[in-house]
């Protein structure tokens, strides 16, 4: 009868067991969606600017170098931003960082409605750069904490959607709000959308306890410059940065490479817009990818097709090469950034994860504000054509990393 009893204890305690690691590898946990929500709303208020603040300059009575200050010096003071936010992370946890990154943008969007000189406009972008490094940071580093280890990858990718989305309609609602209520109004509506962020921030729980940093302190490699010198942090953050800086010339020189073929800037627009709702789509049928493709099949596949779209954008010379080429730079990129943000989360500590989240953004950061730049000065002496075929090079050579570390990107 004692063994009965015993027999089904045993059972009951299996069932609790297996039900609690099922309940472990749930993705769409409260937290995740959460801070998913979160991540979607700032998005979306700083990327309603993305078009309108060098409207607002003008409008200011500034020129074009001034709108090219006011857009560079956010992508600077965030990058300044997420290496001690990275430590701090894992000093203090997750949670407080989001709740500054977040009090600093409210302030910031406050600060814009009331005041309109350049010389504001520019120091209040630059806060601006170091809320938005501190929050993103902040919620990267969060998100990883709640994912399962073995579906990293395709949670990153799902979280990802709520960076692509407001990339792609976040431009179009800013322009929107200024042509029919001003520029008062548009950051009106951003000070709202980071309000409700701060709101839902409340209800976030963060893991990240006082236990289980002592549980770490022991660990070895928690410097900057010994996590840098970690195969799993250098090999994939060097290949996302050699192809975010290929891609800068996307962003930057497009619309001017375009009308060099007679092709306005609305048309070439559709190439952006393709780019986005393609990488969001992706995203959210990575996990069936996943399924059914190694992990280094997809690095692979990723690099080809955007190699293949600067390829595209070089040679084509109507909309038609435009829009596919942007259906292949999204695909790859849908591809490429969530595989190698995996494998930089996976093999550091959870102690670690604050600082390698910032390891790996500061490089994005740093391709596209360098890249702009840099590509400027190639185009110059070899023109549009030259450059974007040169930008293919650079991502296919890419493949020499992924090849020469194969086991490291296909864990």
């Amino acid at each position: 009868m004692m063994q009965n009893n015993q027999q089904s204890l045993d059972k009951v305690k299996g069932a609790v067991s297996t039900q609690s690691r099922d309940t472990d590898q749930r993705l769409f946990t409260k937290d995740f969606i959460i801070l998913m929500m979160i991540n979607f709303l700032v998005m979306t208020a700083v990327t309603t600017q993305m078009g309108t603040l060098p409207l607002y300059v003008t409008h200011l009575g500034g020129n074009s170098i001034m709108s090219g200050l006011v857009v560079g010096i956010w992508g600077l003071a965030a990058l300044c931003a997420r290496i001690p936010v990275g430590k701090l992370l894992d000093t203090y946890g997750r949670k407080k960082l989001i709740f500054i990154g977040l009090a600093i943008l409210m302030a910031d969007f406050s600060m814009l409605i009331f005041y309109s000189t350049i010389a504001s406009l520019i120091v209040l972008r630059a806060l601006q750069g170091i809320g938005n490094g501190t929050q993103s940071t902040s919620v990267a580093t969060m998100v990883a904490d709640k994912l399962p280890k073995q579906k990293l990858s395709i949670g990153l990718g799902y979280f990802s959607i709520s960076q692509t989305l407001p990339a792609a309609i976040g431009p179009a609602i800013g322009l929107v709000v200024v042509e029919n209520f001003g520029f008062q109004s548009l950051f009106y509506f951003s000070l709202s959308l980071i309000c409700l962020a701060f709101v839902l921030s409340f209800f976030v729980k963060d893991n990240y306890t006082h236990v289980e940093k002592s549980k770490h302190v022991v660990d070895e490699n928690t410097g900057f410059l010994d996590l840098i010198r970690l195969k799993s942090v250098w090999v994939p953050s060097l290949i996302v940065f050699v192809v975010c800086f290929a891609n800068a010339a996307v962003t930057a020189f497009l619309v001017q490479f375009g009308e060099q073929k007679n092709l306005s800037a609305t048309i070439v627009g559709f190439s952006f817009t393709m780019q986005a709702i393609i990488g969001a789509l992706v995203r959210v049928w990575f996990a069936k990818l996943y399924l059914y493709f190694r992990s280094y099949v997809l690095v692979i596949a990723g690099i080809l097709m955007i190699a293949s779209a600067y390829f595209m954008i070089a040679f084509g010379a109507t909309v038609e090469w435009l829009v596919l080429a942007g259906a292949l730079n999204g695909f790859g990129f849908a591809l490429l950034i969530p595989l190698m943000n995996a494998v930089v989360l996976k093999n550091v500590s959870s102690a670690q994860r604050g600082r390698a989240t910032a390891i790996f953004s500061s490089g994005t950061d740093v391709a596209y504000g360098l890249g702009a730049f840099m590509w400027g000065v190639v185009a110059n002496f070899i023109g549009f054509f030259g450059m974007y075929c040169l930008t293919a090079t650079m991502v296919i050579a890419t493949l020499l990393l992924v090849i020469a570390h194969n086991r490291l990107l296909n864990e």
